[in-house]
Formats: C-alpha cells, sequence, structure tokens
C-alpha cells in the first residue's frame, strides 16, 4: 500500500453536488455535500477494491497519466497542467464559479 495525496474538486450545479478526482478520473454526486462525498468514497473504494483484485492498477494509473515505475512499485501523480492539457472536462470544472478544492489522502494497493 502508498499513501497517495489528491486533489478533489467540489461543487454545486442545478441542485446537484459533486466531488471530482481528475487525477482519477472518478466523480461522486448527491443532492447535498455529505451525499456527493459518500458517492465519492464508495466509488473511490470499488475503484481501489477493482483494480487490486483484477491486479490492473499500474495499468489503469498509466492510462490515466500517472508516472509508474513497476519494478520498485512507485507512482507519482500527473502534473496539474497536464491534467488540465489532457482532460477537457477537468479544465471545464476548475473554471466554473465556486469549485473548491479538497486536499485527500489515500492508499492504493499496488499489486
Amino acid at each position: 500500500m502508498i499513501h497517495v495525496g489528491l486533489s478533489l474538486y467540489a461543487w454545486h450545479e442545478d441542485g446537484i453536488f459533486y466531488i471530482y478526482s481528475p487525477a482519477l478520473d472518478l466523480t461522486g454526486y448527491g443532492t447535498n455535500a455529505n451525499e456527493a462525498k459518500d458517492s465519492f468514497e464508495i466509488t473511490l473504494k470499488e475503484f481501489i477494491n477493482y483494480t487490486d483484485n483484477k491486479k490492473t492498477i499500474f495499468d489503469e494509473l498509466e492510462h490515466l497519466g500517472w508516472f509508474v515505475n513497476r519494478k520498485k512499485r512507485k507512482v507519482l501523480l500527473p502534473d496539474f497542467e497536464d491534467l488540465i492539457n489532457e482532460n477537457t472536462a477537468f479544465k471545464e470544472i476548475i473554471n466554473k464559479s465556486g469549485v473548491e478544492k479538497i486536499e485527500r489522502n489515500i492508499e492504493l494497493a499496488l499489486a
């Protein structure tokens, strides 16, 4: 297991609350901030469990633009600029008004 610091982005739009991780391309949502947080936690847990069970975490992270060293079992998040350049949805999100950045630590099982 490794610990990774993620930047999450939260906003409210058309009566729905969202939380998005551009580094993992995962979203949670709900009718209030707590529901969105809970939804994101479920989505994140499912992502971690699925990639751990299938032994595909390195493949998934590489696909998402992470730097992966399989032999040393190390990963690095993509740079903020790379995320913006490669992810048009994220570019739109950060340009919305009222978007809040939240820092969150997670554990990833590197299989």
